[in-house]
């Protein structure tokens, strides 16, 4: 089983255990009761001894995948299984593809760099780790930043701002990315990326008739308008996350996949 980066976002949603917070504010309550022998200021009030229970409670669950991340590796084990391979395409995804380019050459007018598509002869470059497989769309090694492009249907739907344009699946995407090249290189540098929107024009094959041109031309509109920038940062935690989600990932893909095989038997 190889998971792709495409869509990767449901297995490293959400935490696991206690999140940081949660840890600092259980040692400090847990510290506030030792300091209690010597000190009955200190002792917890019983809202506070309600809430050191539950989240020692938590602290102890074991962690199990929320119900996205299974789904999505069933249905990578189902592909496997029944061999078969599943696509998806719309409009807006046949646009991003072909207008890639043009997106990462108006991200160098923009910003005055030299960024191309990481392929390798005529073939796009892909990384690979563990269970994990993906090409992204810019590696620039001198920074050490992986940059995504994401070519917007048309000017009402591209995110003006980065708060905006701000998405979980795309961020986990370029996390990912991250990751890998952390892992395959041995390289702690790599924990900066972006993914940028961008406004290209739309191909004209591809315009539905009831959308207005002016949607799709972007002839009219500064350079400059037409990116918006959502910087990604790779944390430590975000690594021991997702090495333990990956771990669970291949325990319960090994799971469902007996229980298929095993069924009728």
């Amino acid at each position: 089983m190889q998971l792709r980066t495409y869509n990767i976002a449901p297995l490293f949603l959400g935490t696991d255990g206690l999140t940081v917070a949660q840890q600092n504010r259980m040692a400090e309550l847990v510290q506030r009761m030792v300091e209690a022998d010597t000190n009955p200021k200190k002792k917890l009030t019983d809202k506070m001894v309600e809430e050191l229970d539950k989240l020692m409670d938590t602290a102890q669950q074991e962690p199990e995948l929320p119900q996205g991340a299974m789904t999505l590796i069933e249905e990578y084990v189902d592909a496997e299984l029944y061999g078969y391979k599943d696509s998806f395409s719309s409009k807006e995804t046949e646009k991003g593809l072909t207008v890639e380019d043009d997106s990462i050459e108006l991200y160098n007018d923009v910003f005055f760099t030299d960024h191309n598509k990481l392929v390798v002869g005529d073939e796009f470059y892909e990384l690979s780790h563990d269970i994990l497989v993906g090409h992204p769309d810019v590696v620039c090694v001198k920074t050490k930043m992986v940059k995504d492009a994401k070519s917007s249907w048309n000017k009402k739907t591209f995110p003006k701002t980065p708060e905006k344009a701000k998405n979980s699946t795309h961020m986990w995407q370029v996390k990912t990315y991250l990751y890998m090249l952390r892992m395959m290189t041995n390289d702690m540098g790599w924990r900066h990326g972006e993914v940028f929107y961008c406004l290209s024009d739309t191909p004209e094959t591809l315009v539905p008739e009831w959308e207005d041109d002016s949607l799709h031309d972007m002839s009219n509109v500064p350079n400059n308008l037409r990116i918006t920038v959502v910087p990604v940062e790779l944390t430590d935690e975000d690594v021991a996350h997702m090495t333990r989600r990956l771990g669970m990932a291949k325990r319960y893909a090994e799971k469902y996949r007996q229980t298929i095989l095993n069924k009728n038997k």
